[in-house]
């Protein structure tokens, strides 16, 4: 496919025919138009330059040659098939600045075309700009609100590469995740895609949802410094230079994973001839594709070892830590959660992964051993409990709607008569609290996940292919045994925790004082700071800026941050009670694990 020019853009039709609606709509001079859209192109334009893309691998292969890449071969054949005549618009999870460089090299190894990669333009500095730029860096400002004209270059170029068969890239979640796990989805861009194809008639473009996984990752440090509220410092040479620094003991594995391929024409047809949609077709497609990023993102080694640390709370030795993996093993095993790598069960005698994953984490920090006793003990090493939440939250998706089962469970434990609208209730309410914060199955699914999960521990469970059983206390009894040890409070313990202090902290807001979030995640980070001295806090983990957005997000969609007034006041009091009651049964349900 040839590539496109410059002019091919600019000289077009449709493209003079829109620029003149959006010079006519923000009343331009016709001249000044022009000028703009041709240097805002100028700006985001990218190439594939053999001697830079060269130059490119060699600089990537220094900051991850530590690295052992993994990626399914049957996944590349298949891609291989649709590449030679379809677009890719490949959205993929963002936990590095390696992930471009890595993505690359596994699309390159199987021999697919390269991509346009949309890049922030904070990445656009000597020697790096120039040098991404020819090897299909798109470079794109973050604040377009006040520029119509660079908005619709923008929208035009991406069309234009799609219509000339090119192949998109860029990160779903729009930046870096903080907290390990996938943040909420990005839809500017791919709105600009979606309106595009829209318009246009032409060949299919296939969606690529990409999962992008490391072992461990120097960069993790820094981005739990910036949750507590650090400064984040400016990309330049010297960033560059201090990113090297950090990557010098890390390695492992990275694991490049891929989703079913979505017909984007097909499925945006689908969507906007369904009224259940109501014009939230790139809404529908994003979390869709976010879905599937978690669908096909393996449990690591490294997320493992540190679930078992996170849960204990203490030192432990090698034998506590494969006993408190095995029933989590187990679990993952069946659902088919593990990396070739770690499965079946991963803990035959041969395996010698908890070993070599002990041996990198106290080698980067992140664990302490001590050696003086009868046989050697771990722990988490002082202020690195943000950094081993980061890497237990890559697989802490997995979990998630087993730990809300468990929880809802304990809530109505004790209670007489049939359980079963008690347990559903209980779930939902704690899936609504938490809808900012995971990407979780519909209802209906939701609630046909859990009696899977149910039939996992329960196999002679009468009421399974039930779609509502009746439950009565005795079998809800052995269902919250024989479903031990529980996950509740190691996966939702930091979010319902960081959640009661934010609902705490906006109930006693003044209440005929406007809201001010950046005075109010202040106060929450010295607050959460207090309470995890006094103990209050299970552990620092919950005092993040990351969980704090996740809980104002909340309150937001709630209508719990705008206006004043004894009204308002008494929802933000309710809203903490609210949050509170998961959040207490969490805190007995973990006092009880802990007395096992």
């Amino acid at each position: 496919m040839k590539p496109p020019q410059r002019q091919d853009v600019l000289g077009s039709a449709r493209f003079l025919e829109g620029l003149e609606r959006v010079r006519l709509k923000h009343d331009l001079a016709s001249g000044e138009a022009r000028s703009r859209a041709s240097s805002a192109l100028n700006e985001m334009w990218s190439t594939h330059g053999e001697l830079a893309t060269g130059a490119w691998r060699r600089f990537g292969h220094a900051f991850a040659k530590r690295y052992e890449l993994k990626t399914s071969a049957p996944d590349m054949e298949r891609l291989r098939a649709l590449d030679t005549e379809h677009s890719f618009v490949t959205l993929f999870s963002h936990r590095s600045y390696l992930d471009a460089w890595i993505l690359q090299s596994a699309l390159r190894e199987a021999k697919l075309r390269p991509l346009h990669l949309l890049a922030g333009a904070n990445l656009d500095f000597w020697p790096l700009g120039p040098l991404l730029r020819r090897t299909g860096a798109l470079f794109i400002r973050r604040d377009t609100k006040d520029d119509p004209v660079y908005r619709y270059v923008l929208r035009a170029y991406m069309d234009h590469l799609l219509m000339t068969g090119q192949n998109l890239a860029w990160s779903i979640e729009g930046g870096r995740t903080r907290t390990g796990k996938l943040r909420p989805p990005r839809f500017g861009a791919l709105r600009y895609v979606v309106d595009a194809l829209r318009t246009s008639e032409g060949q299919e473009a296939y969606v690529l949802p990409v999962s992008v996984v490391y072992d461990q990752l120097g960069e993790v440090e820094t981005m739990a410094a910036e949750s507590l509220g650090a400064s984040k410092r400016p990309e330049d040479l010297g960033w560059i230079l201090r990113f090297a620094a950090s990557q010098r003991d890390q390695g492992g594995q990275v694991r490049v994973d891929i989703g079913e391929p979505v017909p984007l024409r097909e499925r945006i047809a689908t969507l906007d001839g369904d009224p259940r949609a109501k014009d939230k077709t790139v809404e529908r497609i994003a979390v869709a594709v976010c879905h599937q990023i978690n669908r096909v993102t393996p449990a690591t080694a490294t997320a493992l070892v540190t679930v078992a640390f996170l849960a204990a709370e203490r030192a432990l030795t090698r034998s506590e830590v494969e006993a408190t993996l095995a029933p989590i093993l187990a679990y993952l095993e069946e659902r088919q959660r593990l990396p070739n790598t770690l499965g079946p069960l991963a803990l035959s005698a041969g395996d010698a992964w908890i070993d070599d994953t002990l041996e990198r984490l106290v080698q980067t920090g992140v664990l302490t051993s001590f050696e003086g006793g009868r046989e050697p003990v771990y722990e988490v090493a002082p202020d690195k409990h943000l950094v081993a939440a980061f890497y237990r939250n890559t697989l802490i998706h997995l979990l998630v709607v087993r730990a809300i089962g468990e929880l809802a469970m304990f809530q109505v434990r004790g209670q007489e008569g049939g359980l079963t609208d008690g347990i559903i209730q209980a779930s939902m309410a704690v899936r609504d609290l938490l809808k900012f914060e995971f990407f979780f199955p519909r209802r209906a699914d939701f609630v046909k996940e859990f009696w899977a999960d149910v039939a996992r521990f329960d196999p002679d469970w009468e009421g399974h292919g039930i779609e509502r059983p009746v439950i009565m206390r005795d079998r809800l009894e052995r269902w919250f045994e024989s479903s031990r040890p529980h996950l509740s409070h190691l996966v939702l313990r930091p979010f319902l925790d960081a959640y009661h202090l934010v609902a705490s902290e906006l109930a006693a807001w003044p209440e005929d004082e406007a809201f001010d979030e950046k005075r109010f995640l202040e106060r929450c980070l010295g607050v959460g700071k207090q309470w995890t001295l006094q103990r209050r806090l299970h552990s620092a983990e919950s005092v993040t800026l990351e969980l704090f957005r996740g809980a104002l997000r909340l309150a937001g969609h709630r209508g719990l941050l705008e206006g004043t007034g004894a009204e308002l006041a008494a929802r933000r009091r309710a809203f903490a009670t609210q949050v509170a009651a998961p959040q207490e049964a969490l805190r007995r349900m973990a006092n009880e694990a802990a007395a096992q």
